[in-house]
Formats: C-alpha cells, sequence, structure tokens
C-alpha cells in the first residue's frame, strides 16, 4: 500500500467503553534511559485527547489527536494535528469521519502515536487471520510475535503490517492497551515499564533476526562458488575509463582473473552471466548510513539492491550494529557489508540518540578502547562532547589506527577540529555554520541544520574565507562526507521545473568547489535504505563533476578512505567479489545507475528486483 494511503487509515472498535471523565494516562517517552519527552490520553465525556512530544537535539516531534466517541464507544471522528514545544494544539490538519456507518476507531495518519497503532494492533487481532481490507481495498494485518511476563501481566509482542516495507512492533498489556512501542532511538512506554525495557528489546531483536533469516532464505541465494561474467565492458575506478568486452572470473568470494573475451580461462561449470551491453564495476559504497532493528528485512536488502555493497554505520545502537555487521558477513541476511563507526555524545538535554554519553577523559578512552575491541573502525564525535575531549579521543583513536570524524562540538570551528585530530568531516553544513558560530545560541538555541539552512545563503562559497577553509582542508587531506542530498533538496534541485533555494545553491557551488580544489568526498546518505544514494550521485553530476569520477567517489574512493582498497574498490584479480552488472554506461551518465541488473556480493549473485518484490511482499508473503 503506497504511504500516501495511511493517511486515512481507520480501523474498528478499538474504544470498547465510553471512559470515564477525565482520566488521564501519561507515559514516558525514553531515548537510551533517558526522559525525552511523554505522551499524555485524556479520557473525556465524549472521547478522548491524545498529546504526544519529545525533544531529539532540540529538534522533536509535537502532535496531538482528538477522538469524538458515541455512548457506545464507537469512534466517530478523528482530528490531528502538530502542537506548539509547549503543548498547545495548532491547527487541524488531518481529519477522518465516519462515512459508511462503519464502526471506526483508530488512525494511522502523519499525526499518528504508539497509542493509535495499539489500538490497531488490537482490533486487526480481533479479526479472522488477523487482516482486516480497508476502504482503499488494502490488506492491513497483525500477528503476535512474541511474550513477556511484567508486573501487569502477560504481555504481547503484536506486529503490524501496514504496506511499509518493514513491520511495526508495538507492545500489549493483557487488556490489549499500549504498554510500550518497538525498541527504537525513542521508546513511548508506561513508567513503569523502563526496567523492563531491555527483556522486550531481546524479545523484538529475536523477531528481527529470524525474519532477516526468512527473508534470506526467500531469496535462495546459493553460496559463492565459481562465476563468470562474459563480454562485460568493465569500469577501471583507478583511470576512470572503460574496457570493452571483458571476462571476469570468481571463485568463492574473490575474483581470480581480469580479461578480454577469449584470452581468459573459464572454470568448468561455472554460473555464467552474460554481460553483453552491460557494464561490470566495482559495488558501491554509503559512507553515511544508520542502521535500526528492522534493518535485516527493510534497510539492508534494500541498500544492497541499490547498488551498495558495503555500507558504513555512523550511528546505531551497539546491539544492533554489531549483529548486522556479523550476520552480513556470514551470509544469513541479504544485506551490505557493513564497516562501523562508535558514536560518542556529551551529556545535556540536546544529546544525540546513543547510550555512549561521555563526560570525562577517562570515559573516553574506555569508549576508545571499547570500540576498538568490538572491531569499529572509526569514531564519529557528536554535538555536546565536550571540545577539551578532543585532543584525549583523537590520541586514543590515533593509537589504535581508528579513523576519527565526526559533527563540529558546539564552540568549535571546522579547522580547530581538524587541528586537534579530525580525519574527515561528516555533512557539509558544518562548512557553512562555522562562519557564524553566534547563530547557534542567538537568537535562541537552534540546531546545527537549522543554522546552517539559514546562513548558507549568505556565505559567499567563491570568497576568501571559504576558499581558505577549503585549502586548509585539501592541504589536510581532511575527507567530506558531506550528505549533500539532504541539504540541496534531492530530486527537486535536479527538477528543471522547479527553482532551486538560494541555500540549495550554495551547497551546489560548495560541492564543485570542494571537488575543484582537491578535497576528497565520499558519498553518504544519512539514510536507513539507501533509497537517496542515486540522488546524491546524481547531485555531483549536475554541478559537474564528470560521471566517470562520480563512479571514482562511490567505488575506490571510500576503499581509499577506509584503507581497503587492496580488497575494495577495483574489479581486479585477488579483490573481494564485490560488483554490479549495469544495462547502461553509467560512466558516461549516472542516470544509468537506475538500471542495475544484478548485485555480486562476495561472490554471491543478487536479482535487485527479486529483493525488492520480497521485501515488498512482506512476511505474510514469503
Amino acid at each position: 500500500m503506497p504511504l500516501p494511503s495511511l493517511l486515512s487509515v481507520v480501523v474498528a472498535t478499538a474504544v470498547t467503553t465510553t471512559p470515564a471523565p477525565r482520566d488521564t494516562v501519561v507515559y514516558t517517552v525514553s531515548n537510551h534511559g533517558r526522559q525525552a519527552g511523554r505522551m499524555t490520553v485524556v479520557h473525556e465525556e465524549d472521547g478522548l485527547e491524545v498529546r504526544y512530544a519529545h525533544v531529539d537535539r532540540n529538534r522533536g516531534r509535537w502532535v496531538f489527536g482528538r477522538y469524538e466517541v458515541d455512548d457506545d464507544g464507537r469512534v466517530l471522528r478523528v482530528e490531528a494535528g502538530p502542537t506548539s514545544r509547549e503543548g498547545e494544539p495548532g491547527a487541524v490538519e488531518e481529519t477522518v469521519e465516519r462515512l459508511d456507518g462503519s464502526e471506526e476507531a483508530g488512525f494511522l495518519g502523519a499525526f499518528s502515536t504508539p497509542l493509535e497503532q495499539a489500538r490497531a494492533a488490537r482490533f486487526l487481532l480481533r479479526q479472522p487471520g488477523g487482516s482486516w481490507v480497508d476502504a482503499d481495498g488494502d490488506t492491513l494485518r497483525a500477528r503476535v510475535v512474541g511474550e513477556a511476563e511484567s508486573p501487569v501481566g502477560r504481555l504481547r509482542l503484536a506486529m503490524l503490517d501496514l504496506g511499509r516495507p518493514w513491520e511495526v512492533g508495538v507492545w500489549l498489556d493483557p487488556a490489549g492497551e499500549l504498554y510500550a512501542s518497538e525498541a527504537a532511538w525513542f521508546i513511548t512506554h508506561r513508567p513503569e515499564a523502563e526496567a523492563l525495557l531491555p527483556t522486550l528489546r531481546a524479545v523484538e531483536a529475536a523477531h528481527r533476526d529470524r525474519e532477516g533469516e526468512a527473508l534470506a532464505a526467500a531469496l535462495a541465494v546459493p553460496a559463492a562458488g565459481s562465476l563468470v561474467i562474459r563480454n562485460g565492458d568493465v569500469f577501471d575506478s583507478e583511470s576512470g575509463e572503460i574496457r570493452p568486452r571483458m571476462t571476469v572470473v570468481v571463485e568463492g568470494d574473490r575474483i581470480t582473473a581480469v580479461g578480454p573475451v577469449g584470452d581468459v580461462e573459464e572454470p568448468a561449470g561455472a554460473e555464467v552471466l552474460d554481460a553483453t551491453g552491460m557494464t561490470v564495476m566495482p559495488g558501491m559504497w554509503d559512507m553515511h548510513s544508520h542502521s535500526v532493528l528492522p534493518s535485516q528485512t527493510a534497510g539492508a536488502p534494500l541498500q544492497l539492491a541499490h547498488g551498495l555493497t558495503t555500507v558504513r554505520d555512523l550511528a546505531a545502537d551497539l546491539d544492533v550494529a554489531l549483529a548486522l555487521r556479523d550476520r552480513a558477513d556470514d551470509g544469513s541476511i541479504v544485506s551490505p557489508r557493513q564497516v562501523l563507526a562508535g558514536f560518542m555524545e556529551g551529556p545535556g538535554a540536546w544529546a544525540g540518540p546513543s547510550e555512549v554519553i561521555v563526560r570525562t577523559e577517562a570515559e573516553a578512552r574506555r569508549w576508545v578502547t571499547a570500540y576498538d575491541s568490538m572491531g569499529y573502525r572509526q569514531i564519529k564525535l557528536y554535538n555536546l562532547i565536550h571540545p577539551d575531549l578532543l585532543p584525549t579521543i583523537a590520541e586514543e583513536a590515533r593509537g589504535r589506527g581508528l579513523r576519527l570524524s565526526g559533527h563540529i562540538p558546539r564552540g568549535m570551528s571546522v579547522r580547530a577540529a581538524v587541528e586537534l585530530g579530525y580525519d574527515e568531516l561528516n555533512h557539509a553544513a558544518f562548512l557553512f555554520s562555522t562562519f557564524y558560530p553566534d547563530s547557534l545560541w542567538v537568537p535562541t538555541m537552534r540546531p546545527y541544520s537549522g543554522v546552517a539552512a539559514a546562513v548558507a545563503a549568505s556565505v559567499d562559497v567563491d570568497g576568501p574565507e571559504m576558499t581558505g577553509l577549503l585549502d586548509f582542508l585539501a592541504e589536510e587531506g581532511t575527507v567530506v562526507d558531506g550528505t549533500f542530498n539532504i541539504w540541496m533538496g534531492g530530486q527537486r534541485f535536479l527538477d528543471p521545473d522547479q527553482a532551486s533555494s538560494p541555500s540549495a545553491a550554495a551547497y551546489g557551488r560548495l560541492l564543485l568547489r570542494l571537488w575543484e580544489r582537491g578535497v576528497p568526498l565520499v558519498p553518504g546518505t544519512d539514510s536507513f535504505d539507501g533509497s537517496s544514494y542515486l540522488t546524491e550521485l546524481l547531485l555531483y553530476e549536475h554541478v559537474g563533476i564528470p560521471a566517470a569520477q562520480v563512479l571514482r567517489l562511490a567505488t575506490l574512493v571510500p576503499a581509499q578512505v577506509m584503507g581497503e582498497s587492496d580488497d575494495y574498490g577495483r574489479v581486479a584479480p585477488g579483490m573481494v567479489a564485490d560488483l554490479l552488472l549495469v544495462d547502461g554506461s553509467p560512466a558516461e551518465r549516472i542516470a544509468d545507475l537506475e538500471q542495475i541488473h544484478r548485485v555480486v556480493r562476495a561472490g554471491r549473485v543478487y536479482d535487485p528486483a527479486a529483493i525488492r518484490a520480497a521485501v515488498e511482499a512482506g512476511p505474510s508473503g514469503r
């Protein structure tokens, strides 16, 4: 079911009795054990009102919903919209009426909350087979996939299939009421449930693991064996040139031979892929991604379908990151290879969503050591890390062979962060906000992203100050992971019928200047599923970077940055067999990457169309 249709999804009989007047229930919204907000549910004589709020790095979500019910508890009308940060409801932006006489009681739209998810789950679980066909003809489903004991009785973990690429989880108490939302960066739960959250998370994680394995089994991709890719035009990522009509031989997970058709001995019994008219190129890297528990069944498989054979995760919960990396490596799930960067944040109300909060030099050293011991390759610092800790973190990371990158901590400049040890900058926005440091506080405390959007158009990208900064970054060899698709408006920037904003135009000019000045660039999306990766590359081409050079930035350059170019990023003997077969010429037109015919990950051959179909089908279709 297309996502926009969720705005009008309504579900029957969620309210079974008329609530007592002014009966108020308050839920806590937690961010890794820290209170980040709350959800208040007020029952009144004629219905109920829900107000939800949480703060996320001085951003967040503030919404309300009102439900009018009749004397039998049937919902007659739903209204929803945003609230102010103080919780005062604003204008109603979504309304659902009971039009056909059916009992309607849940609302799963843009302003919905975990309360609506719980009510929808309760209703669906009462239906035959746990499914119901909505007014648009779409089938919604719910199923119980786990249980746990609690002080209020046995809890059930219900998974909702609402037509998204992944299921939404919610914990129900014995009466079918909301006990806790699914495991995520922000969890809505009853206050007394906090001690039980690790147990609930473990139950959900086990379910997600099973679903990841089920998806892999549904695709039935055989283990790596002998593979011949015949008569393809190989993209040479070192020279940026095309070598026409080549044969590539893979044994196990490594390339063993590359040469002109007829000059290469092909192993007997090998699987043969005819690449006539196609480009054979190295697998691509998304250098800025984030994983969550559902990644095994949605995010990671879709990344692979987009041609991403390696993904660098720059902030995920430890259990999620480690499980995804290890299960991707052993082939038990469908996923790119995962390279992990360890996230570190400082204390404060604005702290990012992480369990790793660092206050002292000793804590900083312990966490760098811990990340190193778990096989992480990089450290990523965040907004509230105290600047005084940066030299200690840089020294410890450098001594262990770990790269250091991050946001620019509040109170620091880009230049200072690099001088104190940064190897890389995450997000191009800091190249603008660094010129307006007071704007982070004045006229009010603001997130860096808001500041960068406000001031980018005021920065002379061709002026001496920016030129000096770019030359400094080039001289230091500082890598820029710009995530330009975020700041430039994505596909809107590429649409000739839409004028780009002055801010987006400034980012576009900055992107080209970074390239021209020789600052190392790596493409990243800051996304869950790689869906904006092609847009990121198209933006590079659009501003003037030649397509062949864009392909180098997507393949060889990330491998060089991560010190892995002896194994990844090239189509050559001895390299890991991470390859793409593209039905077109992406070295001439980046848009041809829309036509990826096959993805080879460590010698295993995947059909992107089959991956997408399996993800879209969901558990009920496997």
